[in-house]
């Protein structure tokens, strides 16, 4: 499709047809959903801090295990919403364009690298990527346009916005490189760590790579006063507790990735 074509097409998401789904009531029932989880999720897990605090591990873990089952809840139905609107935007997409809408920024950098590394492996040149001017974001701030520069920041992928349509920014894709984890990396990854950086992104000039390992290795060793060793108990039983989510949501991931994978490949295969 032309960039003439992709434009007029831009033009019609917010003319005719509601690409954002903002007044979809099965997308808005997924997400209200996944929102009541997550609520019900930081109560708990309020609860099992208190618990802890008081000396009541057992309980404390009882609830964590019943904050993480809430997690749960709720990264399945943002994965269902995320399903159904990038199934519903993209039903019309041509090979060469991929529609963001109704994502929320780290569902669409997670989907949108891995179309980039299909087009990269594939000698594509340039794909549009409808973003959209933000007009259903809070204040009309735009949130996935800024999020895709930023993606294509990471790993120097030249981009620009299509001076017909504001609502669409095209990449270049002729001889670019991006890290092979854009391709499997799953969702939990992605959205604990953020997208994966060229390894010279993390290398000051004159920087040796043995330097910032040291200073990591101290800023690691702590030394606690007597008062602070409560503290970093608790912080310690937390986050050891969060590193148990990412296995718990491997299901509901997979899910998503045979869902992208096989829209994607659909999307391929219009060019063949």
């Amino acid at each position: 499709m032309s960039l003439a074509a992709v434009a007029d097409r831009g033009a019609l998401l917010s003319q005719q047809r509601d690409y954002n789904h903002a007044t979809d009531s099965e997308y808005k029932r997924l997400r209200q959903l996944a929102d009541g989880a997550y609520t019900k999720r930081q109560q708990l897990s309020q609860q099992s801090q208190k618990a802890f605090k008081n000396g009541d591990k057992g309980q404390a873990h009882t609830l964590s295990e019943k904050a993480k089952e809430q997690l749960s809840v709720a990264e399945k139905y943002n994965m269902q919403a995320a399903e159904y609107v990038f199934t519903q935007n993209n039903a019309d997409s041509d090979s060469n364009e991929i529609d963001l809408h109704g994502l929320y920024t780290k569902e669409a950098q997670w989907i949108l690298q891995k179309r980039i590394a299909v087009g990269v492996s594939n000698h594509e040149s340039s794909l549009e990527v409808i973003v959209g001017k933000g007009l259903h974001s809070a204040n009309g701030i735009a949130k996935i346009k800024p999020a895709v520069e930023e993606l294509c920041q990471q790993v120097h992928l030249r981009n620009y916005v299509d001076p017909k349509n504001a609502g669409v920014l095209v990449i270049e894709l002729q001889n670019a490189q991006v890290p092979s984890s854009w391709a499997t990396m799953d969702y939990s990854t992605f959205a604990h760590n953020g997208p994966s950086k060229p390894a010279q992104a993390y290398q000051p000039h004159g920087v040796s790579q043995q330097q910032p390992h040291n200073n990591y290795a101290q800023q690691q060793q702590p030394q606690y006063k007597p008062q602070q060793y409560q503290q970093h108990q608790q912080q310690h039983y937390n986050q050891s507790q969060g590193q148990n989510n990412n296995a718990n949501n491997s299901s509901q991931n997979n899910d998503i990735i045979n869902m992208a994978m096989k829209l994607l490949c659909m999307c391929v295969r219009k060019n063949l």
